[in-house]
């Protein structure tokens, strides 16, 4: 069995594997595997894949299901210790996967490890380095268009990881599960990280693992669709993951985070999406809550350890973040 299994959902990115699997291919850490799901592309990209890569796993589905079913299909096939999910539209540094890997078998209590993301086109700008949660009770990546420098060069605890450049344990995914396919996209990766968090698992950034990422290529981030996700599933991770009694105690933050991404709807004339959004979890409150019930019978730290990731959150989510 390889050590560590590399996924790629893809979806018509025809234009953007090569790039992505000769960073794999050119890895120094060998011991490795390589799934590609493809998630009902019409363009190349399976022809493309078993022609030009036949080390490369190919799992073809009927049709488009959406980044989470698609990652949650690659993970499911992947046989390796450690399992690695990176975007289509991504290019890793040759020590990427083996310093992520170094970083997970030195400490046995992390079950995500988040590899320092940066621009494609200005590899000195940060894309993420880690996740944290903010004052408005949102999940941010840190230092996200923020200059690189000593600070984004220092390992440190963080609370998960981007899911276009994560390591993770086999065994945390195997207790916790997979990525909620009710998210489709968007904030699935920050549900994960509240769900290990609370199942005892730690998550650590590494800063030594690059990957060059082309945000914005897979999916278009700023679509109606997009942000209606966004919105949408962020009051599902409130609902799944966090504390009743925390949200109650930082509800003025969150309410004034939440007018503020209201405002910047109606300025950009896409006034309908608030109140889309928080019907749409409104419907499927039901079933997070129930979810909700499982997470917290199986629970491993205290509502402390959710005060600390908080408050980790509020500093590393400053500008410029602070220690």
């Amino acid at each position: 069995m390889p050590a560590v299994s590399v996924v790629i959902p893809n979806w018509n990115g025809a234009h953007l594997l090569p790039g992505c699997l000769d960073s794999v291919r050119a890895q120094v850490f060998r011991d490795l595997e390589t799934v590609v799901v493809d998630d009902g592309s019409t363009d190349q990209s399976a022809a493309l894949v078993q022609q030009s890569y036949p080390e490369v796993r190919l799992l073809r589905l009927p049709r488009n299901v959406g980044f989470c079913r698609a990652a949650n299909a690659g993970l499911r096939a992947s046989r390796g210790e450690f399992l690695a999910l990176i975007n289509n539209d991504t290019e890793l540094h040759p020590r990427c996967v083996g310093e992520l890997v170094a970083a997970m078998r030195g400490d046995a209590g992390l079950g995500i490890c988040a590899a320092k993301m940066v621009y494609y086109h200005d590899p000195v700008t940060i894309n993420s380095a880690g996740q944290a949660c903010g004052p408005d009770g949102v999940v941010v990546d840190i230092g996200r268009r923020q200059a690189d420098g000593e600070w984004f060069s220092r390992p440190r605890e963080v609370l998960g990881a981007c899911a276009g450049g994560a390591l993770y344990r086999r065994s945390m995914v195997e207790q916790i599960g997979l990525f909620d396919a009710d998210f489709l996209m968007s904030f699935e990766d920050a549900d994960l990280s509240w769900r290990a968090q609370w199942a005892g698992w730690r998550a650590r950034y590494v800063p030594s693992a690059v990957v060059k990422h082309r945000e914005g290529v897979s999916r278009q981030i700023r679509s109606k669709r997009a942000v209606f996700l966004g919105m949408r599933n962020t009051v599902h991770v409130w609902s799944k993951d966090w504390p009743l009694g925390s949200l109650l105690r930082h509800f003025p933050g969150i309410w004034r985070g939440w007018r503020a991404a209201g405002m910047a709807l109606v300025r950009r004339g896409h006034a309908g999406l608030l109140p889309a959004a928080a019907v749409g979890a409104l419907v499927q409150m039901p079933r997070m809550l129930s979810r909700r019930r499982l997470i917290r019978r199986s629970r491993a730290v205290s509502a402390r350890r959710f005060q600390e990731l908080l408050t980790l959150g509020k500093r590393h989510t400053r500008r410029p973040p602070e220690d």
